[in-house]
């Protein structure tokens, strides 16, 4: 948010000499780089804030992107090696999905923050591991940001896109169910260690995976078949 600043020294009796004039410089600038400054930091936070809200292009098959909110994120799993025109107008739809995950992280946190967790209690161990999960997951938008820029097929694009994003899904999944169900393990330490242990499994799971569709990512983009 940059703005167009203009003025005019030469109606300033008051200067004395150069040393004076530069000083008054200095200052204006000053207040002006603050004031761009103390804008775009504003404008910055007003945007993180909000929502993401998702828009079809004018182009979009409304009628197929309705029908698509039924199907499952393994639809697109086996579309490898379809021709390009036939997944295109899918495109919209994975960039829908995208945006619906994103806008579940902040609620996400919000519940995770909000839990009763008392220090070295049960609930602030069940509350770190759930962070970690949550955190693993996210990780995945890293990915497809790395990537999206790169020139590889379309099929191969459609399939692995639908795949990272079928991963943070069922994390998110993951998470909610433990929190909707959160009080269930009250006063349960040997609940609670196992529901550790499944969720380090999740989680060196989700690296695994993660190293798979990074990997397949770079061979698509080198040209090399996975």
């Amino acid at each position: 948010m940059k703005r167009n600043f203009s003025f005019s020294f030469s109606n300033i009796s008051l200067i004395e000499n150069d040393d004076q004039f530069q000083k008054l410089e200095f200052a204006l600038k000053t207040a002006i780089d603050y004031t761009d400054s103390e804008g775009e930091i504003e404008e910055k936070n007003r945007e993180e804030n909000e929502e993401k809200v998702f828009t079809f292009p004018p182009a979009t098959d409304l009628e197929l992107m309705e029908k698509m909110k039924d199907k499952p994120i393994s639809f697109y799993f086996d579309k490898k090696n379809l021709p390009d025109a036939i997944l295109r107008p899918y495109l919209p739809d994975l960039k829908r999905r995208m945006f619906d995950l994103e806008n579940r992280v902040k609620p996400i946190e919000n519940r995770l923050w909000l839990l009763d967790r008392p220090d070295r209690s049960l609930e602030e161990d069940r509350f770190e591991i759930l962070c970690e999960v949550l955190d693993k997951a996210c990780q995945g938008f890293e990915i497809l940001d790395e990537h999206v820029d790169h020139n590889i097929p379309l099929g191969h694009r459609v399939v692995l896109e639908a795949q990272l994003l079928g991963v943070i899904e069922r994390k998110f999944d993951q998470i909610e169910k433990i929190l909707d169900e959160f009080h269930k393990l009250k006063n349960d330490r040997d609940g609670v260690n196992n529901e550790r242990e499944f969720l380090r499994y999740e989680i060196r799971a989700c690296d695994m995976e993660w190293t798979e569709i990074h990997e397949r990512f770079l061979k698509s983009y080198l040209d090399m078949d996975w």
